[in-house]
């Protein structure tokens, strides 16, 4: 496969999207494939070596936003011509899909709420922590001027201790936030895959 062959191939699969985006994606693998012809291999070899179009336009799809892949699936269904059997049962089943449409999306959003909800926990009780055991500093420094210095020794071993949890606690708060927003992602690629195996049947 030349490269000419190579980049219509894969501008066939991004079919739906932008041409502007296409455009600035297979600029990205036309140079890529210049630069191995430029280094000795053959324009074949060369096209070779970047992957099959099938994995391009799947990488490309997978850096693309997912409002762009859904307008993308959109546009391609618009001008595949729908039958008439395909409308009533589209219209008649309206009320099963429809449910099941919002259902998932309820599920996702909640998921989402959930996650954020957790992060949201996770650093309010190290700022909790925090804050208390600021306060206790203070309190034992009001409490040591007031003369009780028994009361005031421990009020700041109990607000050292606090403030000790907080820091400690940062490191796992932090580490299970970004392992939350990981898997965010992770389900948002997956969300993404499904259009993009959609629009590539």
């Amino acid at each position: 496969m030349n490269k000419k062959e190579f980049l219509d191939d894969v501008r066939g699969r991004l079919a739906g999207l932008p041409e502007a985006d296409i455009d600035k994606a297979l600029e990205f693998y036309e140079e890529s494939i210049q630069d191995r012809i430029d280094e000795g291999l053959s324009e074949e070899q060369a096209v070779a070596g970047v992957g099959t179009p099938e994995e391009i336009a799947q990488q490309i799809l997978m850096d693309t936003p997912l409002s762009k892949i859904v307008k993308a699936n959109i546009k391609t269904s618009e001008r595949k011509s729908v039958r008439v059997w395909e409308i009533i049962l589209i219209v008649l089943g309206f009320p099963i899909w429809f449910s099941v449409l919002m259902a998932l999306f309820a599920i996702a959003l909640a998921i989402a709420i959930v996650f954020l909800a957790l992060i949201i926990v996770f650093f309010a009780i190290v700022l909790a922590f925090g804050v208390a055991g600021i306060a206790g500093i203070f309190a034992s420094i009001m409490s040591l001027a007031g003369g009780n210095g028994m009361s005031a020794l421990t009020t700041l071993g109990v607000s050292l201790i606090l403030i000790g949890l907080a820091l400690l606690l940062f490191i796992p708060a932090k580490a299970v936030t970004l392992w939350l927003i990981e898997l965010m992602g992770r389900f948002v690629k997956w969300i993404k895959s499904l259009f993009i195996k959609r629009k590539n049947k």
